[in-house]
Protein backbone atom coordinates (compact mmCIF):
# COMPACT_ATOMS: atom_id res chain seq x y z
CA UNK A 1 0.00 0.00 0.00
CA UNK A 2 1.34 3.36 -0.60
CA UNK A 3 2.39 5.59 2.34
CA UNK A 4 -0.38 8.06 1.26
CA UNK A 5 -3.27 5.43 1.48
CA UNK A 6 -2.06 3.88 4.20
CA UNK A 7 -1.28 6.98 6.51
CA UNK A 8 -5.41 8.02 5.26
CA UNK A 9 -6.41 4.63 6.47
CA UNK A 10 -4.58 5.08 10.09
CA UNK A 11 -6.84 8.43 10.28
CA UNK A 12 -9.99 6.66 9.11
CA UNK A 13 -9.73 3.80 10.96
CA UNK A 14 -9.02 5.74 14.19
CA UNK A 15 -10.20 9.43 14.13
CA UNK A 16 -14.20 8.35 15.44
CA UNK A 17 -12.40 5.81 18.52
CA UNK A 18 -10.38 8.70 19.54
CA UNK A 19 -13.11 11.39 19.91
CA UNK A 20 -15.26 9.06 21.54
CA UNK A 21 -13.25 6.75 23.80
CA UNK A 22 -10.95 9.24 25.35
CA UNK A 23 -14.42 11.17 26.58
CA UNK A 24 -15.04 7.71 27.90
CA UNK A 25 -12.49 6.77 29.52
CA UNK A 26 -11.32 10.16 31.18
CA UNK A 27 -15.12 10.35 32.60
CA UNK A 28 -14.74 7.02 34.28
CA UNK A 29 -10.64 7.86 35.20
CA UNK A 30 -12.46 11.23 37.39
CA UNK A 31 -15.60 8.97 38.89
CA UNK A 32 -13.14 6.55 40.18
CA UNK A 33 -11.22 9.29 41.41
CA UNK A 34 -13.88 10.63 43.76
CA UNK A 35 -15.20 7.67 45.03
CA UNK A 36 -11.73 6.52 46.53
CA UNK A 37 -11.46 6.39 49.84
CA UNK A 38 -7.67 7.56 51.01
CA UNK A 39 -6.02 4.01 52.41
CA UNK A 40 -8.39 2.04 50.92
CA UNK A 41 -9.30 0.27 47.59
CA UNK A 42 -12.92 -1.29 47.03
CA UNK A 43 -13.68 -4.82 45.41
CA UNK A 44 -16.93 -5.68 44.46
CA UNK A 45 -19.07 -8.21 46.76
CA UNK A 46 -19.62 -10.57 43.56
CA UNK A 47 -16.17 -10.68 42.56
CA UNK A 48 -15.27 -12.55 46.71
CA UNK A 49 -15.35 -16.57 46.55
CA UNK A 50 -17.99 -17.84 48.32
CA UNK A 51 -16.56 -20.43 51.53
CA UNK A 52 -13.06 -19.07 50.42
CA UNK A 53 -11.19 -18.01 53.93
CA UNK A 54 -10.19 -14.23 53.21
CA UNK A 55 -6.51 -13.41 54.55
CA UNK A 56 -7.70 -9.53 54.76
CA UNK A 57 -9.87 -7.56 56.65
CA UNK A 58 -13.13 -5.89 54.80
CA UNK A 59 -14.55 -2.91 55.81
CA UNK A 60 -18.12 -1.44 55.11
CA UNK A 61 -18.39 1.68 53.12
CA UNK A 62 -18.83 5.22 55.48
CA UNK A 63 -22.00 6.19 56.22
CA UNK A 64 -21.18 10.07 55.33
CA UNK A 65 -18.82 11.59 53.05
CA UNK A 66 -16.28 12.51 55.31
CA UNK A 67 -16.65 9.12 57.66
CA UNK A 68 -14.34 6.27 57.60
CA UNK A 69 -15.15 2.28 56.42
CA UNK A 70 -16.41 0.31 58.91
CA UNK A 71 -14.84 -2.79 59.88
CA UNK A 72 -17.26 -5.70 59.19
CA UNK A 73 -14.67 -8.93 58.62
CA UNK A 74 -11.81 -9.64 60.12
CA UNK A 75 -9.55 -11.78 57.95
CA UNK A 76 -9.06 -15.41 58.62
CA UNK A 77 -12.84 -15.99 58.60
CA UNK A 78 -14.81 -17.62 55.42
CA UNK A 79 -16.91 -15.61 52.87
CA UNK A 80 -20.53 -17.15 53.11
CA UNK A 81 -23.51 -17.41 51.02
CA UNK A 82 -25.24 -15.96 53.84
CA UNK A 83 -22.98 -12.95 54.28
CA UNK A 84 -22.91 -11.96 51.00
CA UNK A 85 -26.75 -12.17 50.57
CA UNK A 86 -27.31 -9.89 53.99
CA UNK A 87 -24.92 -7.24 51.95
CA UNK A 88 -26.87 -7.71 48.76
CA UNK A 89 -29.94 -7.24 50.69
CA UNK A 90 -29.00 -3.86 52.06
CA UNK A 91 -27.90 -2.55 48.85
CA UNK A 92 -24.09 -2.72 49.80
CA UNK A 93 -22.41 -4.30 46.52
CA UNK A 94 -18.96 -3.27 47.51
CA UNK A 95 -16.34 -3.62 50.53
CA UNK A 96 -13.28 -2.18 50.89
CA UNK A 97 -9.24 -3.23 51.77
CA UNK A 98 -6.80 -1.33 53.88
CA UNK A 99 -4.18 -0.92 51.27
CA UNK A 100 -1.69 -2.19 53.81
CA UNK A 101 -3.60 -5.53 53.05
CA UNK A 102 -2.55 -5.60 49.59
CA UNK A 103 -0.19 -7.96 49.31
CA UNK A 104 -2.33 -11.00 50.85
CA UNK A 105 -5.71 -9.72 48.77
CA UNK A 106 -2.95 -9.88 45.73
CA UNK A 107 -2.48 -13.55 46.52
CA UNK A 108 -6.55 -13.90 46.77
CA UNK A 109 -6.84 -12.78 44.00
CA UNK A 110 -4.39 -14.31 42.27
CA UNK A 111 -5.98 -17.42 43.47
CA UNK A 112 -9.25 -17.29 42.47
CA UNK A 113 -8.83 -15.28 39.12
CA UNK A 114 -9.54 -18.14 36.98
CA UNK A 115 -12.73 -18.48 38.44
CA UNK A 116 -13.77 -14.69 38.52
CA UNK A 117 -13.36 -14.37 34.98
CA UNK A 118 -15.10 -17.45 34.08
CA UNK A 119 -18.24 -16.26 36.70
CA UNK A 120 -20.75 -14.69 34.08
CA UNK A 121 -22.70 -13.49 37.20
CA UNK A 122 -20.04 -10.94 37.50
CA UNK A 123 -20.36 -8.06 35.49
CA UNK A 124 -17.83 -7.87 32.38
CA UNK A 125 -16.52 -4.79 33.81
CA UNK A 126 -15.46 -5.94 37.28
CA UNK A 127 -13.96 -8.75 35.76
CA UNK A 128 -11.65 -6.76 33.90
CA UNK A 129 -11.15 -4.70 36.42
CA UNK A 130 -10.19 -7.60 38.65
CA UNK A 131 -8.17 -8.99 35.86
CA UNK A 132 -5.90 -5.52 35.17
CA UNK A 133 -5.79 -4.92 39.07
CA UNK A 134 -4.28 -8.55 39.40
CA UNK A 135 -1.92 -8.14 36.57
CA UNK A 136 -0.55 -4.70 37.88
CA UNK A 137 0.15 -6.16 41.53
CA UNK A 138 1.81 -8.68 40.43
CA UNK A 139 4.70 -6.60 38.00
CA UNK A 140 4.98 -4.16 40.96
CA UNK A 141 6.06 -6.91 43.27
CA UNK A 142 8.05 -8.38 40.93
CA UNK A 143 9.99 -5.05 40.18
CA UNK A 144 10.37 -4.47 43.67
CA UNK A 145 11.60 -8.07 44.43
CA UNK A 146 12.85 -9.06 41.51
CA UNK A 147 15.11 -12.41 42.46
CA UNK A 148 11.97 -13.30 45.92
CA UNK A 149 11.56 -16.64 44.00
CA UNK A 150 8.20 -17.70 42.52
CA UNK A 151 8.42 -14.99 39.74
CA UNK A 152 7.86 -17.33 36.75
CA UNK A 153 5.22 -19.46 37.89
CA UNK A 154 3.09 -16.65 39.14
CA UNK A 155 3.30 -14.59 36.20
CA UNK A 156 2.77 -17.86 34.09
CA UNK A 157 -0.48 -18.93 35.83
CA UNK A 158 -1.93 -15.03 35.68
CA UNK A 159 -1.22 -15.15 31.96
CA UNK A 160 -2.88 -18.51 31.46
CA UNK A 161 -5.76 -16.95 32.62
CA UNK A 162 -6.04 -13.68 30.91
CA UNK A 163 -5.12 -15.04 27.79
CA UNK A 164 -7.90 -17.79 28.23
CA UNK A 165 -9.96 -14.99 29.02
CA UNK A 166 -9.48 -12.69 25.66
CA UNK A 167 -9.99 -15.24 23.38
CA UNK A 168 -13.06 -16.70 25.59
CA UNK A 169 -15.04 -13.02 25.59
CA UNK A 170 -15.34 -11.18 22.32
CA UNK A 171 -15.13 -7.82 24.25
CA UNK A 172 -12.59 -8.07 26.53
CA UNK A 173 -10.16 -5.78 24.71
CA UNK A 174 -12.78 -3.26 24.41
CA UNK A 175 -12.95 -3.02 27.89
CA UNK A 176 -9.40 -3.20 29.02
CA UNK A 177 -9.10 -0.42 26.90
CA UNK A 178 -11.50 1.65 28.60
CA UNK A 179 -9.47 1.03 32.21
CA UNK A 180 -6.26 1.25 30.91
CA UNK A 181 -3.77 3.53 32.60
CA UNK A 182 -2.79 6.74 30.76
CA UNK A 183 -0.58 7.73 33.71
CA UNK A 184 3.03 6.07 33.20
CA UNK A 185 4.48 4.10 35.69
CA UNK A 186 6.60 1.07 34.72
CA UNK A 187 4.05 -1.69 36.38
CA UNK A 188 1.35 -0.30 34.28
CA UNK A 189 3.33 0.09 31.00
CA UNK A 190 3.99 -3.49 31.68
CA UNK A 191 0.60 -4.89 31.74
CA UNK A 192 -0.46 -2.23 28.76
CA UNK A 193 2.02 -3.90 26.79
CA UNK A 194 0.96 -7.05 27.65
CA UNK A 195 -2.86 -6.12 26.59
CA UNK A 196 -1.37 -4.48 23.36
CA UNK A 197 0.91 -7.72 22.18
CA UNK A 198 -1.57 -10.52 22.99
CA UNK A 199 -4.64 -8.47 21.26
CA UNK A 200 -2.16 -8.22 18.64
CA UNK A 201 -1.64 -11.50 18.35
CA UNK A 202 -4.81 -12.68 18.75
CA UNK A 203 -5.69 -10.54 15.88
CA UNK A 204 -2.80 -12.18 13.79
CA UNK A 205 -4.95 -15.65 14.59
CA UNK A 206 -2.06 -17.04 16.30
CA UNK A 207 -2.35 -20.03 18.88
CA UNK A 208 -3.89 -19.08 21.90
CA UNK A 209 -1.00 -21.66 23.48
CA UNK A 210 1.37 -19.43 21.74
CA UNK A 211 0.17 -16.04 22.89
CA UNK A 212 0.25 -17.05 26.28
CA UNK A 213 4.40 -17.57 25.99
CA UNK A 214 4.25 -14.41 23.81
CA UNK A 215 2.09 -12.56 27.16
CA UNK A 216 4.39 -13.64 29.56
CA UNK A 217 7.68 -11.94 28.02
CA UNK A 218 5.49 -9.15 27.23
CA UNK A 219 4.29 -8.98 30.95
CA UNK A 220 7.69 -9.18 32.28
CA UNK A 221 9.70 -7.68 29.12
CA UNK A 222 10.87 -4.30 31.44
CA UNK A 223 11.57 -6.59 34.33
CA UNK A 224 15.50 -5.25 34.38
CA UNK A 225 14.24 -1.46 35.57
CA UNK A 226 14.16 -3.01 38.73
CA UNK A 227 18.68 -3.20 38.68
CA UNK A 228 18.33 0.65 37.23
CA UNK A 229 19.29 3.47 39.69
CA UNK A 230 15.85 5.33 40.28
CA UNK A 231 17.36 8.80 39.66
CA UNK A 232 17.30 7.26 35.83
CA UNK A 233 14.09 5.57 35.75
CA UNK A 234 12.39 8.19 37.20
CA UNK A 235 14.22 11.04 35.45
CA UNK A 236 11.78 13.86 34.84
CA UNK A 237 13.73 14.99 31.54
CA UNK A 238 16.41 13.72 28.76
CA UNK A 239 19.09 11.34 30.45
CA UNK A 240 22.44 12.57 30.68
CA UNK A 241 24.79 9.71 28.31
CA UNK A 242 26.07 7.89 30.83
CA UNK A 243 22.33 7.53 32.04
CA UNK A 244 20.81 6.58 28.63
CA UNK A 245 24.14 3.74 28.52
CA UNK A 246 22.67 2.40 32.10
CA UNK A 247 19.10 2.67 30.61
CA UNK A 248 19.79 0.66 28.09
CA UNK A 249 21.12 -2.23 30.06
CA UNK A 250 17.74 -3.07 31.76
CA UNK A 251 16.40 -5.28 28.52
CA UNK A 252 20.07 -7.43 29.34
CA UNK A 253 19.35 -7.24 32.71
CA UNK A 254 15.68 -8.85 32.49
CA UNK A 255 17.03 -11.65 30.37
CA UNK A 256 19.69 -12.75 33.28
CA UNK A 257 17.28 -12.25 36.19
CA UNK A 258 14.76 -14.91 34.42
CA UNK A 259 17.37 -17.18 33.42
CA UNK A 260 18.55 -17.34 36.92
CA UNK A 261 14.65 -17.65 38.10
CA UNK A 262 15.23 -21.22 35.70
CA UNK A 263 12.61 -19.30 32.99
CA UNK A 264 13.59 -20.71 29.50
CA UNK A 265 11.38 -19.73 27.11
CA UNK A 266 12.57 -18.63 24.01
CA UNK A 267 9.64 -16.73 23.03
CA UNK A 268 9.66 -15.31 26.24
CA UNK A 269 13.16 -15.03 26.37
CA UNK A 270 13.29 -13.27 23.07
CA UNK A 271 10.63 -10.30 23.78
CA UNK A 272 12.16 -9.09 27.06
CA UNK A 273 15.74 -9.25 25.77
CA UNK A 274 15.50 -7.39 22.40
CA UNK A 275 12.04 -5.23 22.81
CA UNK A 276 14.22 -2.73 21.83
CA UNK A 277 15.65 -3.53 18.81
CA UNK A 278 14.93 -1.79 15.71
CA UNK A 279 14.89 -3.06 11.90
CA UNK A 280 17.49 -0.69 11.22
CA UNK A 281 20.08 -2.59 13.31
CA UNK A 282 20.00 0.83 15.25
CA UNK A 283 18.61 -0.92 18.70
CA UNK A 284 19.74 -2.37 21.76
CA UNK A 285 20.86 -4.07 23.75
CA UNK A 286 22.54 -6.48 20.57
CA UNK A 287 21.87 -4.46 17.94
CA UNK A 288 19.84 -6.89 15.72
CA UNK A 289 18.34 -5.57 12.29
CA UNK A 290 16.11 -7.33 9.84
CA UNK A 291 15.16 -10.84 9.80
CA UNK A 292 17.25 -11.44 12.83
CA UNK A 293 14.45 -9.29 14.94
CA UNK A 294 11.35 -11.79 15.54
CA UNK A 295 8.04 -11.43 14.59
CA UNK A 296 7.68 -12.30 18.76
CA UNK A 297 9.51 -8.65 19.38
CA UNK A 298 8.18 -7.05 16.22
CA UNK A 299 4.76 -7.20 17.70
CA UNK A 300 5.94 -6.08 21.62
CA UNK A 301 8.18 -3.39 20.13
CA UNK A 302 4.98 -1.95 18.39
CA UNK A 303 2.87 -2.41 21.52
CA UNK A 304 5.89 -0.88 23.83
CA UNK A 305 6.26 1.68 21.65
CA UNK A 306 2.43 2.61 21.13
CA UNK A 307 1.90 2.81 25.50
CA UNK A 308 5.23 4.41 25.72
CA UNK A 309 3.60 7.69 23.42
CA UNK A 310 -0.37 7.20 25.01
CA UNK A 311 0.52 7.36 28.62
CA UNK A 312 1.34 10.71 30.49
CA UNK A 313 4.38 11.34 32.53
CA UNK A 314 5.50 14.12 34.72
CA UNK A 315 7.35 16.00 31.95
CA UNK A 316 4.92 15.31 28.90
CA UNK A 317 1.05 14.65 28.25
CA UNK A 318 -0.16 11.39 27.15
CA UNK A 319 -0.40 11.81 22.68
CA UNK A 320 -4.17 10.83 21.73
CA UNK A 321 -4.00 7.36 19.74
CA UNK A 322 -4.08 9.03 15.96
CA UNK A 323 -1.45 11.84 17.10
CA UNK A 324 0.87 8.72 18.20
CA UNK A 325 0.04 5.93 15.38
CA UNK A 326 0.46 8.89 12.91
CA UNK A 327 4.05 9.45 14.32
CA UNK A 328 4.79 6.10 14.48
CA UNK A 329 4.37 5.86 11.08
CA UNK A 330 5.71 8.99 9.76
CA UNK A 331 9.40 8.89 12.06
CA UNK A 332 9.51 5.01 12.34
CA UNK A 333 8.75 3.21 9.41
CA UNK A 334 11.86 1.77 8.82
CA UNK A 335 12.08 0.62 12.50
CA UNK A 336 9.10 -1.38 12.46
CA UNK A 337 7.42 -3.90 10.86
CA UNK A 338 4.93 -2.31 8.20
CA UNK A 339 2.84 -5.18 7.51
CA UNK A 340 2.43 -5.78 11.58
CA UNK A 341 1.81 -2.20 12.43
CA UNK A 342 -0.73 -2.49 9.89
CA UNK A 343 -2.75 -4.68 11.71
CA UNK A 344 -2.29 -3.05 14.79
CA UNK A 345 -4.10 -0.10 13.38
CA UNK A 346 -6.54 -2.18 12.40
CA UNK A 347 -7.24 -3.85 14.93
CA UNK A 348 -7.46 -0.29 17.15
CA UNK A 349 -10.00 0.55 14.67
CA UNK A 350 -12.11 -2.84 14.97
CA UNK A 351 -11.93 -2.70 18.89
CA UNK A 352 -12.20 0.52 19.54
CA UNK A 353 -14.38 1.76 16.64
Amino acid sequence: MPYESFHASIGSIVYEWEVVGRMAVRSRAGKQAEEKLPGFFSIAIQTLRLDEVIDFDLYLPPASATGEPVLYRRKSLPFSEEARDRLVSNAVDEVYVADVQRGPYQRYLERNLGNILADSSVSMEERVSRLYDSAQGLVREVLEDPRSGGMVERSGELVEHMVRFLYAEGTSFEHLMKITSYDYYTYTHSVNVFVYTTALAQHLRYDEAIVQRLGQGALLHDVGKSMIDTEVTNSKGRLAPAQWAQMQQHPAFGYDILMEQGYQDPIGLDVVRHHHEKLTGRGYPDGLGGDDVSGWVRMSTIADIFDALTTRRSYKEAMHTFEALQLMNQKMRKELDTAMFREFVSMMGKHTG
